[in-house]
């Protein structure tokens, strides 16, 4: 038996990265999973990894800032399976810029994704949730919730946001048995942290760098965060609630290299 047996949870960001491991480790511990996504085809590609490796997901192309779409996804899902007894929002974007050269428009698009697709999927979970008194909702922060990066002040407050939406769902529901919790990794290897390091004008040499920042002397990969995801989600983390991990090997431990 797996921690997730039989579970049904929605994981948005599923087409790659993060989400992508996340699902994957979550239909190994036993869950069905519904993928969500903007990015249908490679979504579509990751649902038919997990089923060829024994797992079963079912992939829900969607925007998640949009309240139409997040509505239909939700119901899609009760409709197939009568619950949804775990959300994970971890759909992410970014936009490298400085402060004074961000553009409304790019504001609203990462908020609008970041922020907003966990609001509305939140809202949408929350009452059936509340109606079986049991659920586990795992947002994905992020280190730049706690500290800032020059060129990511639209996601760092994003990833802030989402910490205080978690401590409000975790004290607002947990009189109806509803956990919520997030995590806050460092670096990832993933697509959208290759995007941030060619950003700048030598990215192997940048990536190096910022390898030599941590004290492990490396960024995460996706399964590391996926493994927390699966512990929040599971019954090990039966009175944990409101609470949020730093997955950061250490990085945020430190003043300065000696």
């Amino acid at each position: 038996m797996g921690r997730l047996e039989d579970k049904v949870a929605i994981v948005t960001g599923t087409a790659r990265g993060i989400g992508k491991a996340i699902a994957r480790r979550f239909a190994a511990e036993g869950a069905f999973v519904a993928g969500v996504d903007v990015l249908a085809d490679l979504g579509e590609q990751s649902a038919r990894e997990v089923v060829a490796d024994g797992g079963r997901m079912r992939f829900l192309a969607g925007d998640i800032s949009s309240e139409a779409d997040v509505r239909r996804i939700v119901k899609s899902v009760l409709d197939e399976h009568g619950r949804i007894d775990i959300l994970v929002n971890n759909a992410g974007v970014q936009k490298e810029a400085k402060i004074t050269d961000v553009t409304v428009e790019d504001f609203h698009s990462v908020v609008n994704v970041n922020l907003l697709g966990a609001v509305l999927f939140c809202r949408e979970v929350l009452p059936g949730m509340v109606a079986r008194r049991s659920g586990a909702i795992v947002n994905m922060s992020s280190v730049l919730g706690w500290v800032a990066d020059p060129l990511l002040p639209v996601y760092g407050a994003t990833k802030a946001g989402l910490l205080g939406l978690t401590r409000n769902i975790a004290i607002t529901y947990g009189p109806d048995g509803i956990r919520c919790n997030a995590i806050c990794p460092g670096d990832v290897d993933t697509e959208l942290n290759q995007v941030y390091f060619e950003a700048h004008p030598d990215p192997v040499a940048f990536r190096g760098r910022v390898e030599r920042e941590y004290p492990m002397r490396r960024i995460a990969s996706t399964d590391e965060i996926a493994k927390v995801a699966v512990f929040l989600a599971s019954d090990d983390a039966s009175f944990v609630s409101g609470a949020h991990l730093m997955v950061d090997g250490a990085i945020l431990a430190r003043i300065y290299e000696l």
